[in-house]
């Protein structure tokens, strides 16, 4: 062996983590670069075409109307592309994949800051399964979506609210909603926090529409309505009037598909079930007094999100991605949740496939496998909840 080859060999062994997440990143990246010519319908008949109509009424001067069905501040951010020279799809994956790697950055420093051992590997690995996640790279880098950006924001939220920095929590989880209204799906958590802990005032809740409403300013300077953003969730709500659409949830089990004819007789039966689910889980809680520890305070927050897109009606295929990233996050506290996160990562990559590349999956088989996810997530929060701490 020659010197230089024992000298690389040591210096790879010295820094294992280091080099794993070069790997990883390089990886992940040809993975992402491979896939920026893919033009997916949302692409092609959305966002391209705000891009055109914002750069044709001058970018930021655009802000004056409302572009498209995404919030203000996203409307933003595309009016700030039209002055860059980047072809206008390379943008959308560019600012996604953007946050692809903060949210793997993100789990990799709650891991390490989680872990008893100064040890740098398992949070390699952590960024690593975060940014070669199929679900994460086909939904920024193929898609061209915007979910690991609101996401993003949520998980920082959720991490500031456990170490108790609640002004800082709520002001990021504005961002979040800022973004996506998506970010609704964690809110039952915070509320559960607001009563279980009794450590901050309902006052602080008043801080999210707050900095909602300072990200919509550019629009309002523009010309726009005082409430504008808020007004944009109340029409968001109202936008797609289906039981289900494309996400195996609780009512694809329950055999309704797409069916518009019944919406508007199961929506309000599919939102008391959905309280009713949420608060359940509240008052298990509650009763059996569960120990909010890092664990547990990762674990329920992944049950409750997981219940309320589980439940809901109307809900997409992408709507998954909140719970999706915690249940990685998850399985680091909780070996036991290990199988659950790989069958759960396998059912959106092939939920999102009928999307994306029209495969011959059966939705109806997808929403049993969910089904049967929920409930052996179910099983482990509950049983980890209650008995570890007791042996």
């Amino acid at each position: 062996m020659f010197s230089f080859e024992k000298k690389f060999l040591v210096f790879i062994e010295k820094h294992l983590d280091i080099c794993i997440m070069a790997a990883a990143f390089l990886f992940g990246a040809y993975m992402r670069i491979t896939m920026r010519y893919f033009v997916s319908e949302d692409s092609y008949y959305d966002y391209l075409r705000w891009y055109d109509e914002i750069k044709s009424m001058g970018g930021l001067k655009a802000l004056g109307t409302q572009v498209g069905d995404y919030n203000v501040l996203f409307q933003t951010i595309v009016a700030l592309f039209s002055y860059t020279p980047i072809i206008p799809l390379y943008a959308y994956k560019l600012f996604s994949t953007l946050f692809d790697f903060l949210l793997a950055l993100l789990i990799a420093y709650i891991v390490k800051k989680g872990s008893v051992s100064s040890d740098f590997k398992l949070a390699a690995f952590a960024f690593s399964l975060v940014w070669l996640s199929p679900v994460v790279a086909l939904n920024s880098a193929m898609w061209g979506q915007c979910d690991s950006i609101y996401t993003f924001f949520v998980i920082l939220a959720v991490y500031l609210l456990y170490k108790e920095k609640h002004i800082a929590s709520m002001a990021v989880l504005g961002i979040a909603f800022s973004f996506k209204l998506q970010t609704v799906f964690i809110l039952p958590f915070f509320l559960f926090i607001y009563f279980y802990k009794k450590k901050f005032s309902v006052l602080h809740f008043a801080i999210v529409p707050a900095v909602m409403w300072v990200t919509t300013l550019p629009a309002i300077i523009s010309g726009r309505g005082f409430l504008t953003g808020f007004k944009l969730f109340f029409e968001q709500t109202e936008e797609y009037k289906c039981i289900m659409m494309d996400y195996p949830s609780f009512w694809l089990c329950m055999a309704f598909n797409y069916q518009q004819k019944y919406y508007e007789y199961i929506r309000p039966i599919a939102m008391v079930i959905t309280v009713a689910v949420l608060a359940g889980w509240m008052i298990f809680a509650i009763k059996n007094k569960i120990n909010m520890n890092a664990t547990n305070f990762i674990g329920f927050a992944l049950i409750l999100t997981y219940s309320a897109v589980f439940f809901l009606p109307a809900m997409h295929e992408r709507y998954g991605y909140i719970y999706e990233i915690l249940a990685i996050l998850y399985m680091f506290k909780n070996k036991k949740s290990i199988i659950p996160c790989f069958l759960l990562t396998l059912t959106s990559i092939a939920t999102y496939s009928i999307y994306l590349f029209v495969a011959p999956i059966e939705l109806s088989h997808l929403g049993i496998m969910n089904l049967c996810l929920y409930i052996w997530y179910s099983i482990i929060f509950v049983k980890d909840s209650l008995y570890r701490e007791k042996k």
